[in-house]
This record gives C-alpha cells, sequence and structure tokens, in this order.
C-alpha cells in the first residue's frame, strides 16, 4: 500500500507558523506590558516619596519658592503618571489583540489538524481492511491447499 499523503501538507505548515509568529507576538505584547506596568510602579513610589517630601517641608516651615518647586516637580510627575497609565492601556490593547490573534491562529491550525487526523483515520481504516483482505485470502488459499491435500490423500488410499 502507498504511503499516507496529506493533501494539505503546505496549508499545515503555513498555519503552524502562523500560530507560533503569533505566540510571539503575544509573548513580546505581554513583557511589553509588564515594563510597563514596572515603569508606571516606579513613577507612582516617586510621586508618593515627592509627596511625602513635600508634606515634611511644610511641615518644617520651608520657604515659598522651595514649596512651589516641590509642587511644580509633583505636577510634572503627575503628567508623567498620566502619559504612563496611557501606555500602560495601549500596552493592555496591544495584550488583548496579539491574544485574538494568537487564538485565531490557533483555531486556523487546529482545523487543518483535525482534516490530517481524519484523513489518517480513513487511510488506517483502508489499511486495515487491505490487511484483513489478505489475511482472509491467504486463509481461504492454505484452506484450498489443506482440503486438496486430504482429497488427494483420500483417492490414494
Amino acid at each position: 500500500m502507498t504511503r499516507i499523503r496529506f493533501s494539505l501538507e503546505a496549508v499545515l505548515t503555513v498555519r503552524q507558523r502562523a500560530e507560533r509568529e503569533a505566540l510571539a507576538s503575544y509573548a513580546e505584547s505581554l513583557l511589553a506590558r509588564e515594563r510597563a506596568l514596572e515603569r508606571l510602579a516606579v513613577l507612582h513610589h516617586e510621586l508618593s516619596a515627592t509627596w511625602t517630601h513635600l508634606r515634611q517641608e511644610l511641615a518644617a516651615g520651608c520657604a515659598a519658592g522651595r514649596l512651589d518647586q516641590l509642587r511644580h516637580y509633583c505636577r510634572g510627575l503627575e503628567e508623567e503618571l498620566t502619559r504612563r497609565e496611557e501606555a500602560v492601556g495601549h500596552a493592555e490593547r496591544a495584550v488583548n489583540h496579539a491574544l485574538r490573534k494568537m487564538l485565531s491562529a490557533r483555531q486556523q491550525r487546529e482545523a487543518v489538524d483535525k482534516f490530517r487526523d481524519q484523513q489518517r483515520a480513513q487511510y488506517d481504516r483502508k489499511l486495515t481492511r487491505e490487511n484483513q483482505k489478505f489475511l482472509d485470502e491467504l486463509a481461504s488459499q492454505r484452506a484450498a491447499a489443506a482440503l486438496a491435500r486430504r482429497t488427494a490423500e483420500r483417492h490414494l488410499k
């Protein structure tokens, strides 16, 4: 019997590659989101520390110029915080998009895999039928040969 030949092998290869690329893109987007969250956490910490310092300076009776300078710095940090929060939101949307693409690529690859499995099962059934047919023919040839021997032995007696 001929070897099994999957008719959509090229399609499967393309789908597997697309799935690998989508998975890599998803991993990259997860890392980018993690980095954005880390930068946001660092800025939150810095802003908190600056506000604490401002309160301490205020309690210690600092000069108005120094207080204005610290408030201006805090305002700049808050603006940067807004930008970083937007970056985290953008990174989150990128993760969601990459996840949808990866799941879609996986689904498309699984459809081709399912078709290949069906084709393989059909090939296996056909192979089993042919093997059984061969064994049946072999058994009937042996039975015919045994019958012929017994008949020949009876006639010789």
